[in-house]
């Protein structure tokens, strides 16, 4: 009987590839954005000027009708993040899939928001 022994250097690709996991259902949380999609009015309590935020269908952030400039970090039915060209955060708070409140790092403040019937 001829037994060869194989060197091995400790690395099987049996002990580093699982071809199940390429199977394996991928866990994706449920994100529906569409309760952040509307317009909101919200008031600077300092110069009492009364704003618009508007999150359109494809998440894009306007406030006054402008477009902001920046993305969206963070999604989920908790808050939705967004990061500007300045790197400002500006997070819309929500509970039960409804956004209550904006804020505003540049101002280290937060606003409560009312929804506007479209």
């Amino acid at each position: 009987m001829n037994h060869k022994r194989h060197a091995t250097s400790g690395f099987s690709p049996r002990n580093h590839f699982n071809p199940l996991v390429l199977f394996k259902k991928k866990s994706i949380p449920e994100v529906l954005p569409n309760f952040y999609v509307g317009k909101w009015n919200f008031t600077d309590e300092l110069s009492g000027k009364v704003h618009l935020l508007e999150v359109n269908a494809t998440l894009k952030i306007l406030i006054d009708g402008r477009k902001l400039p920046g993305k969206i970090t963070k999604l989920d039915d908790k808050e939705l993040i967004f990061i500007d060209k300045y790197g400002y955060q500006l997070r819309l708070d929500a509970t039960e899939k409804h956004p209550v409140s904006l804020f505003d790092e540049a101002d280290n403040r937060v606003y409560p928001i009312v929804k506007i019937d479209n």
